[in-house]
């Protein structure tokens, strides 16, 4: 394969300057009205987020998973607890998640560290899902290597016909104990504005320990 030269690959984003005075002092807030807007204009999942770990090996791994609840508490996912994002946090909580909305131009940085929900947290969203999806969860062995996919298909079939079947499908259709929700607790927010000729605004809100009761707001370079 030849070398692909991107440079003429370029789009000016539109004049929306974000200013220190129109920010929230409460960066949820702050995030709380972005993704306001993100609802309203972006054509696609305005709550997928690029989560990043990083396990023992000081790898890092970025993979693009949905934002299902957020508070002041933190933001919650869920996954497989035997996937490679799930051997990673439980090596290292740490972890980043960015969301980047291109109708608006903005981007939203997380950092902080994360922590399993609890089990009736984990079991009210499965049990939110659609079946199908439930006995997908239930059959896969997320990250690990698949061999046949039509074997995989097949067992997720049959979950769903004995659930049909047996009167307490409830039970047959119960979240599995691999599989549950992580909650990432913020550090640090970062929300940037995309500006004219790469003049971007940004935004840092930082806690320097768990017990500071305010966020310092910090104007950064673009």
């Amino acid at each position: 394969m030849k070398e692909k030269e991107l440079f003429h690959m370029r789009k000016d984003y539109a004049p929306q300057p974000l200013t220190k005075e129109e920010l929230s002092p409460d960066p949820f807030m702050q995030f709380g009205r972005w993704f306001s807007d993100a609802s309203l204009y972006e054509t696609a999942e305005p709550n997928a987020m690029i989560l990043s770990t990083c396990g023992l090996d000081m790898l890092p791994s970025s993979r693009v998973v949905l934002l299902k609840k957020y508070s002041p508490e933190g933001f919650v996912f869920f996954t497989n607890y035997n996937s490679r994002k799930g051997i990673q946090l439980k090596q290292n909580p740490n972890a980043s998640i960015l969301f980047f909305w291109p109708e608006t131009m903005r981007q939203v940085r997380i950092e902080g560290s994360t922590e399993r929900t609890s089990e009736r947290d984990s079991d009210e969203y499965f049990n939110s899902r659609p079946a199908e999806s439930r006995a997908t969860a239930m059959a896969s062995r997320q990250s690990e290597p698949l061999e046949n996919k039509e074997q995989f298909e097949n067992e997720v079939e049959k979950i769903l016909k004995y659930s049909e079947e047996d009167i307490s499908a409830g039970s047959i259709l119960a979240r599995p104990l691999h599989w549950g929700g992580y909650i990432l607790k913020p550090s640090l927010f970062e929300f940037w504005q995309g500006g004219t000729n790469r003049a971007h605004d940004r935004f840092e809100y930082l806690k320097e320990s768990p017990d500071q009761p305010f966020w310092t707001i910090t104007r950064l370079y673009p």
